[in-house]
């Protein structure tokens, strides 16, 4: 077998892992577009994404599993460094 075959076997074999979500907290899609999101790639959380509710325009903070403690202690972090602001999420 040629050295590229080897190597093209080899990429097939690797499968990419399942994400499993996670629905941590709720918020609107205006809070997620502008900051929340933001304050997630700030604290170097790399598998997010926003799940929408069936009406309207709130939704949740679906997280990678591996990655929900790390995101809830920066969401927290953000929070009381930010004591003044709009609460952006909630339970």
């Amino acid at each position: 077998m040629n050295k590229k075959n080897e190597k093209k076997v080899a990429q097939q074999k690797e499968t990419p892992t399942k994400v499993e979500w996670v629905n941590v907290f709720k918020t609107t899609y205006y809070f997620w577009r502008f900051w929340v999101k933001q304050i997630l790639i700030d604290g170097k959380i790399r598998k997010y994404r926003f799940v929408k509710d069936e009406v309207g325009y709130t939704g949740k903070i679906a997280l990678d599993k591996p990655e929900v403690e790390t995101a809830k202690k920066v969401l927290a972090d953000y929070q009381t460094k930010h004591p003044d602001t709009t609460e952006m999420w909630w339970k």
